[in-house]
């Protein structure tokens, strides 16, 4: 694949490859810029013809050309055959608005761009008539953050902060060269990057520390103006104030909530839906994810057994089943920016989801029923790297079958989840963990040998 680059002042334009001669690959020009028009290759070909009936828009051999076709110009376009007369170039921008330059219509200049560096900054004020051509390895920090993801997802992504953090501080560097294009490329991967270190952190139980990543994320899609990014960095900050509000602290043996920070949560979460209902679109599995999180949130804000805010939570969840799987993606890098996760709302996730609320309610049979579904499932699709997966289900399957009094089986999936934990080097889960412990301490089964077992992994490995 050739080199990418951008052009103009500041970056503006791009990324297209370059010519032999130098210029931006006219073909990806003229595609980028039909696109972003929402121009049928036909549409833009009637326009062309209608167009090229002017005078003086003739062929080498004098002679008018006839109709052009939708599959003529995609041939135009990916075989970089756009025609390299000055009238005809200048139609065909004139037609999708392409800056002239970008066609050839200046001179030709090449600036090399350094985040360290801001002494490299194209002036202001640049003649339009030359087309810098900027080199910038801008496609190197999202070859990082795609294996920190990887790393994050299998294990335990801890060592890669302080190269985040550089990563961040070099892309904020960029972005206050860059324009246009460029400008936005570098937000998105300085969101990426504040989205990426929102996970490390709070996996590590720095909540406070996440929550600042989390509220970087939520500035720069502000920054962007895309609603879409905007609601999945307000779900990632609602995701760090629900498990700092789960958190709580647990006093003579009851764990106690902290409401004030899953309150701050169920706002994020009503934000992001409430931009989804009234004022755009957003992905859809990003919409079930905050049905889901909502959902859970307010279970566990209930005042009692009686509280609408069950029904509201339960509401919520079965709601999400209307978008399970809707719209896939399959690079997780683009599926963490736009879902806000790294796995998407599969049928799994959803059930899961579920027992979650269940639990959250106090309805553990049915909890216990959504996770025998997940099972089920994943007996047949399984896959190795879902690691941190497969403890969360042991930890909501424990939290089912205390409240079913099955001591002894709790006992056995909430070891095996700390085990898990431990392995990846994961401290999220530690304070569910710790409130599971407490429990099964001040139940009939608490003088068992299986529950002081746990206790004291528990002091060895986190105490």
């Amino acid at each position: 694949m050739s080199e990418k680059f951008y052009w103009g002042e500041g970056g503006q334009y791009g990324p297209y490859s370059a010519q032999e001669d130098g210029w931006p690959n006219a073909g990806e020009v003229m595609r980028d810029y039909r696109e972003r028009a929402a121009m049928k290759p036909e549409d833009f070909a009637t326009l062309y013809s209608q167009g090229l009936t002017k005078p003086g828009l003739t062929n080498k051999k004098g002679k008018r050309q006839g109709k052009v076709t939708g599959t003529w110009i995609l041939n135009m376009e990916k075989q970089n055959t756009v025609p390299t007369d000055i009238k005809r170039r200048r139609l065909i921008a004139e037609i999708l608005h392409i800056p002239p330059q970008l066609l050839g219509l200046a001179s030709l200049a090449s600036v090399v761009m350094q985040p360290q560096k801001e002494t490299d900054m194209i002036p202001t004020g640049v003649s339009t008539s030359i087309l810098h051509r900027v080199s910038t390895d801008i496609a190197n920090y999202e070859k990082n953050i795609r294996v920190a993801l990887h790393i994050h997802r299998t294990s335990s992504a801890q060592g890669l902060l302080k190269d985040v953090d550089a990563d961040i501080k070099s892309l904020e560097s960029l972005a206050r060269q860059a324009k246009g294009d460029l400008l936005y490329q570098a937000r998105e991967l300085l969101l990426s990057n504040h989205l990426l270190a929102t996970r490390i952190v709070k996996d590590q139980r720095q909540h406070a520390l996440a929550f600042r990543y989390a509220n970087h994320a939520v500035r720069v899609a502000k920054s962007m103006e895309d609603g879409e990014l905007i609601a999945t960095a307000r779900y990632m900050r609602g995701c760090v104030k629900a498990e700092w509000g789960r958190r709580g602290t647990v006093k003579q043996g009851v764990f106690e909530l902290d409401k004030a920070k899953m309150q701050d949560a169920v706002r994020d979460f009503q934000a992001v839906l409430t931009y989804a209902d009234t004022n755009g679109h957003i992905h859809p599995q990003l919409e079930g994810f905050t049905r889901l999180q909502l959902s859970r949130a307010l279970g566990m804000l209930r005042s009692s057994d009686h509280d609408r805010r069950i029904t509201q939570a339960l509401t919520l969840a079965d709601e999400a089943a209307d978008v399970v799987g809707l719209e896939p993606i399959d690079d997780f890098y683009v599926r963490a920016l736009v879902t806000g996760t790294l796995t998407g709302l599969h049928l799994g996730g959803y059930h899961l989801g579920r027992a979650e609320t269940f639990n959250a309610v106090g309805m553990p049979g049915k909890a216990l029923r959504e996770l025998n579904q997940v099972k089920k499932l994943t007996e047949k699709t399984y896959r190795g790297d879902e690691t941190r997966y497969q403890a969360w289900f042991d930890i909501l399957m424990a939290e089912a079958l205390i409240g079913l009094r099955q001591y002894d089986e709790a006992t056995d999936k909430v070891r095996g989840a700390l085990i898990i934990f431990h392995n990846i080097d994961s401290l999220r889960n530690m304070a569910t963990v710790k409130d599971i412990h407490s429990r099964l301490v001040a139940s009939p089964y608490g003088a068992s040998i299986d529950v002081q077992e746990l206790g004291d992994m528990l002091k060895e490995w986190y105490e």
